[in-house]
């Protein structure tokens, strides 16, 4: 009896932890249409990293556009992202990508990581829907400008030149 009492115990706290977080969503953040190309002939050895310098957060905007300011929400939360294929070539070739965000003036690391998508090999995507982490931003979007990286981990020297573009969005929650 107790043997079953404590293994719905643990199941139960299993399934409450994993829950969503229902923090209340005060706005969106959208920061779509980054173009960039992914050249062909890459090496596997190294990761491609394609850097975006300087990116206006347009916080201003969004914080006059919805009444408020940085005050009024905890967190600034990673929502969605996708890479498109705009020639309709495959993202066959790649084993892993991740998006990174991080203050201007500084090379992005794995720990600034707000969207990533992992175990791609040999899978046929012309779009690429990325898995948000659970990392809080709201330093970085909170300023005038952040640096963006999209890492291409390979799993094979890179077929062809494609042309890709990049749109994601975060989420201000109180």
């Amino acid at each position: 009896m107790k043997r079953v009492l404590l293994l719905f115990i643990s199941g139960w706290i299993l399934v409450s932890g994993c829950l969503r977080d229902k923090r209340e969503v005060l706005f969106p953040m959208v920061y779509p249409n980054f173009d960039f190309e992914l050249p062909s002939g890459l090496n596997p050895a190294y990761a491609q990293v394609i850097e975006f310098q300087a990116i206006n957060s347009d916080i201003a905007s969004y914080l006059k556009a919805n009444d408020t300011d940085t005050s009024a929400f905890a967190a600034i939360r990673p929502n969605f992202a996708k890479i498109v294929s705009q020639n309709g070539r495959k993202f066959d070739f790649l084993e892993e990508v991740s998006v990174r965000i991080c203050q201007v003036g500084t090379d992005c690391s794995e720990f600034d990581e707000v969207f990533y998508l992992d175990n791609m090999r040999n899978r046929s995507y012309n779009s690429i829907e990325l898995l948000p982490t659970l990392r809080n931003v709201k330093k970085l979007l909170s300023r005038e400008r952040y640096r963006l990286e999209v890492v291409f981990f390979l799993s094979e020297i890179s077929p062809y030149l494609m042309d890709c573009q990049l749109d994601m969005g975060f989420e201000a929650v109180r």
